[in-house]
């Protein structure tokens, strides 16, 4: 080709256009790719979904407080569900859908002493629920694990989504650690759906649900208390009717000790005991399982608790 003439300066300068073209595209995509691949990867370093969900199974979303490092959030959450799923009834349950939430800020929660029975962690909601809302999830249990030093607890709640708020300020190492934490979490797991203390030292607020002796493990009088659990009562040699629950000496109780009783060490145990162990089985098959129930199948128990009945078909 001459390149002096006119045709081949014209195709000398289409071929510089289209290649200059090219040139642009291709550092664009590679923008694009590099922004989306910084995105992703702040999303994972933020939010780590399970590998795999249940549709009616229980979603239990950790979020982290403090933590510097999701490797030592993780070590923890692994610790606690090992512990846990070492009791019953959440050893024979396997529908879990575990969420993990590590957020950017180290600030949305703090401890306050001011108008506080104790040193109890608050967090910003409205910051909560901006994470909370990406998750897309049905019912779900809350679990905020702190680096603070505070004393732990937990929303007295049945169905509803509710939180549990736990103070981990250094990572368990010994088998002695980890199974203390385990039972504290029992014991915090057991309020988030609905299981009163079995002792007379409650530290909660007078007014709230953790006072009220409204079952399933706590009840005002032996009269109520054989209704509830009577029918346990000579076939398990740990149930009966023992004063002390929810606050009240006279309030009565299944069993002298459980996991819902941390005060009187010596009647610890590393169950729930029948009655609660009973009632926890109930609400994960009927609330958080794909086998469909009706309230034909469990009178009793739906016309005790209502609250459940949404879980199944009338």
């Amino acid at each position: 080709m001459n390149y002096k003439t006119p045709k081949a300066w014209a195709v000398l300068i289409v071929m510089c256009v289209v290649g200059v073209v090219a040139i642009l595209t291709w550092n664009s995509n590679g923008v694009k790719s590099a922004m989306k691949n910084k995105e992703e990867n702040r999303s994972l370093d933020v939010y780590q979904n399970p590998l795999r969900t249940y549709s009616s199974g229980l979603n239990l979303i950790f979020f982290a407080d403090g933590y510097l490092s999701f490797k030592e959030f993780d070590y923890d959450i692994q610790v606690l569900l090992q512990q846990l799923r070492s009791i019953e009834p959440w050893k024979s349950y396997d529908s879990y859908s575990i969420y993990k939430v590590r957020p950017n800020e180290l600030d949305i929660c703090t401890v306050k002493t001011e108008n506080e029975r104790k040193p109890t962690l608050r967090c910003d909601a409205e910051k909560i629920n901006s994470y909370l809302n990406q998750l897309k999830t049905d019912r779900f249990k809350l679990i905020v694990l702190s680096r603070r030093n505070f004393q732990s607890w937990a929303n007295v709640s049945r169905l509803s989504d509710s939180g549990i708020f736990f103070s981990i300020p250094k990572s368990p190492r010994d088998e002695t650690e980890k199974g203390t934490l385990g039972i504290l979490f029992a014991h915090m797991m057991g309020h988030a759906f609905g299981l009163k203390d079995e002792e007379v030292f409650v530290i909660a607020k007078a007014d709230s649900a953790a006072h009220k002796p409204d079952g399933p493990n706590c009840a005002p009088n032996k009269e109520t208390a054989e209704k509830w659990w009577g029918d346990l009562v000579g076939k398990d040699a740990k149930v009966g009717y023992f004063p002390g629950c929810a606050s009240k000496a006279e309030y009565i109780k299944p069993t002298k000790g459980s996991l819902m009783n941390l005060n009187e060490l010596e009647f610890l145990t590393d169950s729930y005991g029948p009655v609660s162990e009973r009632y926890l089985r109930k609400i994960l098959d009927y609330c958080f399982s794909e086998k469909q129930y009706s309230i034909s199948d469990d009178p009793e128990f739906f016309a005790l608790y209502p609250e459940f009945r949404e879980c199944v078909t009338q």
